[in-house]
């Protein structure tokens, strides 16, 4: 399992993973310009601790979470 394989995964998303093998996590930012990081970590040490169906679904439901999470701000 490779990054650029996750990140063509979930393009369609406008999110790409980051993070570094062996650090314990791994995230998904925004590719538009200034977008940060999106949902919560995924605590793995290595990405093939997942399979690619699961890095989808994780940045699915990040990118679900971090709606709802803006949805909020905007309604406060």
């Amino acid at each position: 399992m490779t990054k650029q394989k996750i990140n063509k995964a979930i393009q369609h998303l406008r999110m790409q993973i980051v993070g570094r093998r062996g650090a314990g996590y791994f995230y998904f930012v925004g590719t538009e310009p200034g977008e940060g990081q999106i949902g919560e970590s995924v605590m793995v040490c290595y990405l093939h601790q997942q399979s690619l169906e699961r890095w989808v679904q994780d940045a699915e439901y990040a990118l679900s979470e971090y709606k709802d999470q803006q949805l909020e701000l905007l309604n406060y």
